[in-house]
């Protein structure tokens, strides 16, 4: 299943800027930057000389892991997205780190960097968007030298939920949210049939959870960002989704909303 990141070089300029603005906002999100910072905890990061952020966005992981790494380190964004990419740089540029941090336009399921390069490669919410999680795994797996980490968090979508309003609505509204904007609801569940095989070894695996009760801000952003996404893309009506919408928008105002979501971390090692 298709997702409006697989189709970034089809869409407009603005709606481009409507997805980096999410990515930027999530990426400084006060619990969302916990999650990330706890799994690069995991990742020995003191020890790193080359690392690799696979699909990398906007370069709001890039940015940090900067702020984690030795300054000797080499530090490569990689994405599939030229609007990206020039986001990537103009947004590295302005936080001063234009000559720390490299990024280059590449397809994650294949990439033309050499085997064994990067002692870590990390793959931060890139699963759950791409054609083939198996194969970008592969070549993550291919790019890591032996003894290396792969570090890969994700959503694990599926399990999105919100409390307010119609049960009917909302269950019909969040399919029509991960048929736009996510190709693998499930992959984080399906991860380690993925590994299996790959000669990878699971090392530590972190379970967490997002979730607002009262008021909104992490996911009234995904609304923002996403409910007329879901209408160009046919998967929810324009009636439907503003009723939606406002549902729950509504109830944040009111200090009623509820919404959750899983995310987990899978830290691989390399023999």
């Amino acid at each position: 299943m298709a997702d409006i990141f697989q189709a970034l070089d089809q869409l407009d300029r603005e709606s481009v800027q409507k997805i980096a603005d999410r990515l930027e906002f999530r990426g400084t999100f006060p619990p969302f930057v916990a999650m990330r910072e706890r799994y690069f905890d995991r990742l020995q990061l003191e020890q790193r000389r080359n690392v690799l952020d696979m699909g990398c966005g906007t370069g709001v992981v890039t940015r940090a892991l900067a702020a984690r790494l030795p300054s000797s380190a080499t530090l490569t964004g990689s994405d599939f997205s030229a609007d990206f990419i020039e986001f990537a740089r103009q947004y590295a540029a302005a936080e001063g780190l234009q000559d720390r941090l490299s990024f280059e336009l590449a397809d994650s399921h294949a990439t033309k960097e050499s085997a064994d390069k990067f002692d870590l490669v990390v793959l931060h919410t890139l699963v759950s968007h791409v054609v083939d999680p198996s194969q970008v795994l592969k070549e993550a797996a291919r790019l890591t030298s032996p003894g290396g980490r792969i570090a890969v968090f994700d959503g694990d979508y599926a399990s999105i939920t919100f409390g307010a309003g119609d049960p009917a609505l909302n269950e019909i509204a969040l399919q029509g949210l991960l048929k736009t904007v996510v190709a693998n609801p499930h992959v984080m569940r399906q991860f380690p049939e993925i590994i299996a095989g790959t000669g990878l070894e699971v090392v530590d695996f972190l379970p967490e959870i997002l979730a607002e009760a009262g008021e909104a801000e992490f996911f009234k952003s995904m609304l923002d960002s996403y409910s007329g996404a879901m209408v160009a893309a046919g998967h929810l009506d324009q009636d439907s989704a503003q009723r939606w919408s406002a549902t729950h928008l509504d109830a944040s105002e009111r200090g009623t909303f509820f919404g959750s979501c899983n995310f987990m971390t899978y830290v691989l090692r390399k023999a």
